[in-house]
């Protein structure tokens, strides 16, 4: 059929004039392109300096405005909130990427397109090497008053914004106590641990009524414990299992009955089952500030390691086994009584002082499991989810439609994690062989090499925030890093850089840390 519409050799230029611009050959001077958004701007500028035909730059400008224009016509034929579905690729010309999907989108949503959804079909590699993608983009037509909420929404968080930077609330009372907030975020210490007062106030500002926000480096999930708190769905990613275990045991709502059922089971295998050479070889061998062995009385350190051996048997599973196992974390050394270890620190395992005591395991279990337990949950708590996932794997299909990302990735240069956590995470089954494998593969690690380990987060980030989500990065700037200036520039492939906001360190406690790294200041990268 489309070959009866060409009669005649001049009928070819004529169908060319009125066809969608798609390829080089169909740029002709009759077309004059109308740049309806400036992220196309910028990459038709590039092209025109770089591209090693003129065709090429004039063919994008022309592709979108001429997309754009047809579906400005279309929406006269929708129907309030119509879903569209764009089977689209994306492009390279001269090193140059044209993130097709990308452009589309943000043309769109300036006609009332709302992006539901994007969905990589596949990826492939352009002649000089880029990963390029084909992707299933999905639109809602919103009609004038869904599009006046969504503005509406996000002028709100921008109101909200620029009254954090103001008033840093953070830094006043009630919020500038030690303990402010739920006593579950005193479930188990750990170096590094946001402050959670900061969390809240994020949370407030960028999380909707009933909204979706992710922290992909949930730690001891402060952010996503925050949200549930405040009734929004809340997830986590986190690689270290000790750091999972406790976020996952903070976002769920643990019975009393439950967590004392598990303690009495705890306790019967301690009662049956005795310490293997093996076991005890490990705890007289392995140690960073000091061996196992010299933490504990002769007595307690046989029920450590017994209790070890339960949890690597039957790993925790259920809200109580998490409860349980989190706070079991916590007494394994400190300061204080509640401590099962001679005098170290709370937070770092330092080497220990001070006489041998007998402690026993299971009745300081049992106590700190009833501390944790004491304050009750809010009626409109909403349960979250934690995976044991590296933020740089491919994300789980659940998680999507999120209305914010909001997280505090490793500083650059700061303490190294497992070993301020060497003691947990060998009770969380690390091995010798562990601590010597497993770090290299963590962000804090990848990032001193290069930035680029941020890619693939940034990537799915774009592809699972709802058109109008915002991501959130609280880091660290020290004098060997400025964090947000090199994830600003890697992130202008997907988001606009709404703002970096620098807030001093100098009233933040050192908690007795002899090295916190070189952190001079904390600072807020908001993408959109």
């Amino acid at each position: 059929m489309v070959l009866r519409l060409f009669k005649r050799k001049k009928d070819l230029a004529k169908f060319r004039e009125v066809s969608l611009t798609a390829g080089i050959n169909d740029v002709t001077v009759s077309k004059t392109p109308v740049l309806s958004h400036p992220d196309v701007q910028k990459i038709v500028s590039k092209l025109e300096k770089d591209a090693y035909d003129s065709r090429i730059p004039r063919m994008i400008a022309s592709y979108f405005s001429e997309i754009s224009e047809v579906f400005r016509s279309l929406r006269q034929h929708l129907t309030s909130e119509a879903t569209i579905a764009i089977d689209i690729g994306d492009s390279c010309y001269a090193g140059i990427h044209v993130p097709v999907d990308r452009l589309l989108s943000v043309c769109l949503q300036e006609y009332g397109f709302v992006e539901e959804d994007s969905v990589t079909l596949r990826q492939r590699k352009s002649r000089g090497g880029m990963l390029l993608k084909q992707s299933l983009l999905v639109f809602r037509y919103a009609t004038n008053k869904s599009r006046g909420t969504a503005k509406k929404r996000t002028a709100n968080w921008r109101v909200g914004w620029d009254s954090f930077k103001r008033n840093l609330p953070h830094q006043k009372t009630p919020f500038i106590k030690r303990n402010w907030g739920h006593v579950r975020h005193s479930l188990c210490s750990y170096p590094g641990k946001l402050k959670p007062a900061i969390a809240h106030h994020l949370v407030q500002t960028f999380v909707p009524e009933d909204g979706r926000v992710l922290d992909p480096f949930a730690g001891v999930g402060t952010i996503p414990f925050e949200a549930a708190l405040a009734g929004k769905h809340a997830y986590g990613f986190e690689i270290s299992p000790a750091a999972f275990a406790i976020a996952s045991a903070k976002v769920q709502a643990p019975t009393e009955l439950g967590c004392l059922t598990v303690i009495e089971t705890v306790e019967n295998f301690i009662n049956c089952h005795s310490v293997r050479d093996k076991e005890d070889t490990e705890a007289n061998q392995l140690g960073f500030n000091g061996k196992i062995a010299e933490y504990y009385e002769p007595q307690t350190l046989k029920e450590v390691l017994l209790a070890r051996r339960y949890f690597q048997m039957y790993p925790p599973e259920t809200a109580e086994e998490q409860f349980v196992f989190a706070s079991l974390l916590h007494i394994l050394h400190g300061n204080r009584p509640y401590a099962l270890s001679r005098r170290s620190h709370p937070l770092t395992p330092y080497k220990p002082t001070g006489p041998y005591e007998y402690r026993s395991l299971i009745g300081q279990l049992q106590a700190k499991v009833q501390r944790g337990l004491n304050e009750d949950l809010p009626t409109h708590f909403l349960p979250g989810k934690i995976f044991f996932q590296d933020a740089t794997s491919w994300w789980p299909r659940e998680i999507d439609q999120l209305d914010s990302i909001i997280t505090s990735p490793p500083f650059f240069d700061s303490t190294r994690f497992y070993s301020a956590n060497w003691l947990r995470l060998w009770f969380s089954g690390w091995s010798a062989h562990d601590f010597k494998k497993r770090p290299s593969a963590f962000v804090d690690e990848k990032q001193k090499s290069s930035f680029d380990v941020y890619i693939p987060i940034l990537r799915q980030a774009k592809e699972r925030l709802k058109s109008n989500g915002v991501i959130v990065l609280h880091l660290g700037k020290s004098v060997k890093c400025d964090m947000a200036d090199h994830l600003q520039k890697l992130g202008k492939r997907w988001f606009r850089s709404v703002d970096v906001f620098d807030e001093s360190v100098v009233h933040c406690e050192s908690h007795g840390i002899r090295d916190k790294g070189t952190v001079t200041s904390h600072q807020y990268l908001v993408l959109y």
